[in-house]
């Protein structure tokens, strides 16, 4: 979990993600229309206008995105994920954990996520963990380079320089 979620997060949860999976999904990834990767949607069909950085991390990966269409039309192609994420948070987040830190609350994540890989859903003849069994060696492998998730902005040329990435207009030193 992280304390934003800006695009930076949502390439740092990727990266994390297909550590623990142990690869890159083959085909296509399902997502929904954010922002972090989602420039513009085109209409109410699948096409979209893809942010800079998405189009580099995915192509890094190897990653084929494929969009929920917008609106009603849409609305049911988000179910399943929905339905995990609803799971999770009742069963692990209510009542909501008292931790310390992001650390602590990511570290009981980590070991829900454990226990949940020895469940069954519904009344399916198998626990998550040995279905994974099966689709793990169709994994590609991750890429030997590292993807650098956080952005990077060139030193301004004066003492007035302001970041682009905070909130509001913040002055930063300039180099």
């Amino acid at each position: 979990m992280f304390a934003s979620a800006g695009q930076e997060a949502f390439f740092e949860g990727h990266v994390h993600a297909l550590r623990v999976l142990g690869g890159v999904p083959r085909g296509r990834v399902r997502y929904d229309n954010l922002k972090a990767a989602v420039a513009q949607v085109l209409g109410l069909s699948r096409a979209r206008v893809e942010t800079d950085r998405w189009i580099a991390f995915r192509s890094h990966f190897g990653i084929e995105s494929f969009y929920c269409r917008p609106g009603v039309d849409g609305a049911h192609e988000k179910g399943e994920g929905e339905g995990q994420i609803g799971y999770f948070r009742r069963n692990h987040f209510t009542p909501v954990p008292e931790v310390s830190s992001l650390a602590e609350l990511n570290e009981m994540a980590e070991q829900w996520d454990l226990r949940d890989g020895r469940r069954r859903i519904g009344s399916r003849s198998r626990t998550i963990d040995e279905y994974f069994e099966t689709e793990q060696p169709l994994l590609l492998p991750l890429p030997d380079e590292p993807f650098e998730t956080g952005r990077v902005f060139p030193p301004g040329s004066t003492a007035r320089a302001r970041s682009p990435s905070a909130p509001t207009a913040t002055r930063c030193p300039s180099a």
